[in-house]
């Protein structure tokens, strides 16, 4: 399990920052495309932490999937606040793993 880790773990958390960047976005905007697409992706990264054994990750990722239905129905301010807090839990677990992983060589 360690070798999967390793191997997936920082394509994980490059891929979870990028959606967490997209569902923060999909917030502001309220776009019903954006908000749907920000559920998807909340499903996928509750999926792949799950996979990898990131039990913490797991219910925020799923927490911010179900507020982003709640959004997309409602556009409502009060959902799109909770969404945003549950997502800067999210995206604070996201970097306490990031901040865990080998230092690499920067991409050209």
């Amino acid at each position: 399990m360690e070798d999967l880790s390793a191997r997936f773990l920082p394509q994980f958390v490059k891929l979870a920052r990028s959606r967490l960047v997209q569902a923060r976005s999909a917030v502001a905007e309220r776009e019903p495309v954006a908000i749907t697409t920000a559920a998807g992706g909340m499903h996928q990264l509750a999926g792949e932490a799950g996979l990898l054994g990131l039990h913490d990750v797991v219910p925020l990722a799923r927490e911010c999937e179900a507020e982003a239905k709640a959004l997309h129905a409602s556009r409502g301010d009060t959902d799109a606040e909770r969404m945003t807090a549950t997502l800067g839990e999210l995206e604070r677990a996201i970097e306490q793993i990031g901040a865990r992983l080998p230092a690499t060589a920067p991409e050209s």
